[in-house]
């Protein structure tokens, strides 16, 4: 079992019917349960919940500092390569877009490290493009090296990798990874990512599969706003975190879901 043979259980137009056919109804109903399954995800999301919002604040908000209290946790990315060798039409690194590339090397990371240890963060997220050559497993490893004497949490968004590349990373400090699959609609998700290795959907889908076999500690999910419908690519990503929570026994958190806008071709990522 894995989550592509549940993912393939379920078609892209009637998880779409079946949030836009929910009721004002099925989304009080799924206000008042007690525990919520799937089924009251879409009535959550779904167009009739619209005015419902402030109560559906108002328990996101108690359910929220029931599990984590009054703290806000807060990290830092760190930029260590805007090389990539994926065409992604809504990107800065894409593969076909005229900027200046640049890898950070060893020295170059610690003067990083030393600004942001500076600014007081514990916390710090490591970003790459998609380039295997230049910032493969043995450039991660010896930037884990680096960093992490000076973090007391090491995160990473970088490019899928297999099984064993995640348990030398593992060894060297990682704990946790994040791996956005962008949107769950497979035909969109091929416009969007039409040259790499990032445009094979099936072994993108099953990244957090691998991370859970590799024993990392967390994991993140994510979709990106705007390729899709919104609602429905929020179903699937509530999907493969249940299946996570069940079938890995490893934490797993939906990240903070993210829009995009055009920006200029030699800018980097400008997410809002």
């Amino acid at each position: 079992m894995s989550f592509e043979n549940v993912f393939r259980g379920y078609t892209w137009d009637e998880v779409k019917a079946g949030i836009y056919a929910k009721t004002e109804t099925d989304v009080r109903d799924a206000l008042a349960r007690k525990t919520r399954g799937l089924a009251d995800f879409m009535a959550l999301v779904s167009p009739a919940a619209m005015p419902l919002l402030n109560e559906i604040a108002a328990l996101s908000q108690l359910l929220t500092q029931r599990r984590f209290g009054k703290t806000i946790q807060l990290y830092v990315p760190l930029y260590l390569s805007n090389e990539c060798q994926n065409i992604c039409t809504y990107c800065g690194f894409s593969y076909n877009n005229k900027i200046k590339r640049k890898t950070l090397t060893g020295a170059e990371i610690l003067q990083e490290v030393a600004a942001i240890r500076e600014m007081g963060y514990e916390h710090v997220l490591l970003v790459t493009g998609e380039a295997q050559q230049t910032v493969g497993v043995d450039y991660f490893c010896k930037a884990l090296d680096i960093i992490r004497p000076y973090f007391a949490h090491i995160s990473m968004e970088v490019q899928p990798l297999d099984q064993d590349e995640y348990e030398q990373l593992i060894a060297k400090g990682l704990h946790t990874v994040l791996v956005y699959q962008e949107t769950y609609h497979e035909a969109d998700y091929k416009k969007h990512h039409p040259k790499g290795k990032k445009s094979n959907f099936e072994y993108r889908l099953e990244t957090p599969d691998r991370l859970g076999r590799a024993g990392i500690h967390k994991i993140g999910l994510g979709v990106l706003l705007g390729l899709e419908d919104w609602r429905t690519d929020s179903f699937f990503t509530a999907l493969h975190l249940s299946y996570l929570e069940k079938n890995t026994g490893k934490p797993a958190t939906v990240s903070p879901f993210r829009g995009f806008a055009p920006f200029p071709a030699d800018s980097p990522r400008r997410w809002i």
